[in-house]
């Protein structure tokens, strides 16, 4: 009998706020950078292959199969078509224990800590945390795992994520840490705390550490471009960006563009982005931008900013909080969710959430938002 099995459990981006695309899961979601959460979790495993690794998603993500066979870590991908899948999975199984890892999480346990946790007998049900911080992570015996599913009420969801935290959360024995960082649990503070603790480290042997522990010896390559009149200070920069204006103690990831006259001050500005000419960002968290229009050379690309020229995003010193979601939004951060279109000349203060794909429509209607505002996309009010 094999000692444990590990399932990723793929259930798609949180939908609570709504400023993550669904239509991708949340394993391709970016961090860091170059890296997605399906890297911190292969990067946590990279020596599991003494069990075996399983990649389960909802049926609708058909594009993990490119990004399970992208990865090193061999990993089987199984599209649940029912509820009911994971009971038949589970009970095909030949492990005596099951760790259901969500990959809506993100956290990077020091090397070989979670493998050796992994290869010790456990409780009946053990909840792991990393860094003194609860995890949904569960390592279950599998033949209990099986007599909770089957006792499950009827008609209840039975298939990954909340609805299997929903069922075990009450019924851990045990809690174990792991050292480590945890970076991410659907915590939009926490992402932009997590991505801003770049700036922070630049040039540590922590960091260094860190980034050796994710590539595994293989660091991303790439060009980084900062045009003659661009400013950098204490940021980190991704390979694929391009600089043209004033940056200082904020990350830019791959495929941004920051042109000639904009500031971005403080901020996270994620894959794709395009700061318009003299736009103004102060932190803020701008999550990916996967249109037609994302990366690319600025000068190339003139009329195809996202973020409109002369905008104004945020400010500096705020402790705004965000009216609708104060426990994701406070101590004046502004979001801006994945594929939003910011119009010219538009001011969004601090403390303000837009959803994925707002419109620039939508926005030209109320000319500014004020702080602590929230604006929706209008397909999903």
């Amino acid at each position: 009998m094999k000692p444990y099995s590990v399932y990723l459990l793929e259930a798609g981006c949180p939908v609570e706020p709504p400023v993550f695309p669904r239509s991708i899961p949340c394993s391709q979601f970016p961090f860091w950078g170059h890296y997605c959460f399906y890297d911190f979790a292969t990067a946590n495993l990279g020596g599991a292959a003494e069990g075996s690794v399983r990649v389960v998603g909802e049926s609708r993500f058909r594009g993990l199969q490119e990004l399970v066979s992208a990865h090193s870590l061999p990993a089987e991908l199984h599209l649940l078509e029912a509820p009911g899948g994971l009971l038949e999975l589970l009970t095909a199984d030949q492990a005596e224990r099951v760790l259901l890892y969500p990959l809506s999480q993100v956290f990077l346990a020091d090397p070989g800590a979670l493998l050796k946790r992994l290869e010790r007998p456990a409780a009946e049900v053990t909840r792991l945390s990393v860094d003194h911080t609860a995890t949904d992570l569960y390592l279950v015996r599998r033949k209990t795992l099986l007599r909770l599913l089957k006792e499950a009420p009827p008609g209840g969801e039975q298939s990954l994520g909340g609805s299997l935290n929903r069922l075990l959360a009450g019924r851990f024995e045990l809690m174990e840490d792991l050292p480590g960082m945890a970076l991410f649990q659907n915590s939009l503070m926490q992402m932009y705390g997590g991505n801003l603790w770049l700036c922070a480290e630049l040039g540590s042997r922590e960091l260094e550490s860190r980034f050796a522990h994710l590539n595994r010896g293989h660091m991303p390559g790439g060009e980084i471009r900062i045009e003659r009149g661009g400013t950098v200070k204490s940021s980190f920069l991704a390979a694929g960006t391009v600089v043209e204006g004033y940056v200082e103690g904020s990350v830019l990831f791959p495929g941004v563009s920051v042109r000639k006259g904009a500031v971005v001050y403080q901020s996270i500005v994620m894959s794709g982005n395009c700061i318009g000419t003299k736009a103004q960002v102060s932190r803020a968290l701008i999550l990916p931008h996967f249109g037609e229009n994302s990366g690319g050379n600025p000068r190339s690309r003139q009329g195809t900013a996202n973020i409109g020229e002369d905008s104004l995003i945020g400010l500096r010193n705020s402790t705004a909080g965000n009216l609708k979601y104060p426990a994701q939004l406070r101590d004046g951060l502004t979001v801006l969710g994945a594929g939003v279109h910011v119009p010219r000349g538009f001011v969004i203060g601090p403390g303000c959430l837009l959803g994925a794909e707002v419109s620039p429509q939508q926005l030209r209607g109320l000319k500014e938002l004020r702080k602590g505002s929230t604006v929706i996309c209008s397909t999903e009010a």
